[in-house]
């Protein structure tokens, strides 16, 4: 499970990445023309400029991905379940801009395999959580004892 975990973490960390940098730019200018966004592909949307579209990529896609980095790497119990959430945001996400721009870009089709592979390796780490669970109540006599240092000095 460690590669999972591993895996999730990276990807994670690489929608932080690029996200931030796409919000950073989108925020500072609206106009598109830092990243390269045509101002032509808001036509038709409910979106004036790129600044609302920024935001939403920062908070949903960039600290979101943050956040659950950190679950992953503390393994809090329930990050499972935060992986396959952040899955389905991006690929929510990828939909919504493709039915707002009309257009598809090489960067949805990466982004939108690599949610479904974030919703995938989220299931996986629950599946495998779950059964260490239901086997740790089954045989509670086999839970691992507390080691007492005996030999150390008693105070």
């Amino acid at each position: 499970m460690k590669t999972a975990r591993q895996l999730s973490i990276a990807i994670l960390l690489l929608f932080f990445v690029t996200a931030s940098f796409g919000s950073y730019h989108m925020i500072t200018d609206p106009t598109g023309n830092s990243l390269g966004l045509p101002f032509y592909l808001l036509n038709g949307s409910v979106f004036t400029n790129y600044y609302a579209v920024g935001w939403i990529l920062l908070f949903t896609v960039a600290l979101f991905s943050g956040l659950v980095s950190l679950l992953v790497i503390r393994k809090n119990w329930y990050y499972s379940i935060f992986i396959m959430i952040q899955g389905v945001i991006v690929c929510m996400f990828v939909f919504i801009e493709w039915l707002l721009l009309g257009e598809t870009f090489i960067i949805q089709y990466v982004f939108l395999i690599l949610g479904m592979a974030l919703i995938g390796l989220g299931a996986l780490q629950n599946q495998r959580k779950i059964a260490v669970d239901s086997e740790k109540a089954a045989h509670p006599q086999l839970q691992p004892r507390s080691h007492h240092h005996k030999h150390r000095k008693q105070k």
